[in-house]
């Protein structure tokens, strides 16, 4: 058995520049510089995690991992629902 969690984050009433820098720590993001002449993949906590996203706002992955998706919602003040499962 697996042990798994379900992880909301609530976006209702949050301004749309932290939502931004939310989605941006959490998936991570393409910077652009010099006009467009250089382009960056900007890593979010997420890379090099197995999750699978359910629907806006809401993810299932392994325990051990969501740490560090708390540690991102705590920096943009956004507020986080964890419901641990149990898979077969």
């Amino acid at each position: 058995m697996k042990k798994v969690s379900l992880v909301k984050y609530v976006l209702k009433g949050v301004p749309t520049v932290k939502k931004t820098l939310l989605h941006r720590g959490l998936y991570g993001y393409t910077d652009h510089s010099n006009k467009g002449k250089y382009t960056y993949k900007r890593k979010g906590v997420l890379d090099g995690l197995e999750y699978k996203k359910i629907s806006d706002s809401v993810l299932l992955m392994d325990t051990k991992d969501v740490d560090k998706i708390i540690s991102v919602s705590k920096k943009y003040k956004i507020k986080v629902i964890i419901t641990d499962l149990i898979m077969p």
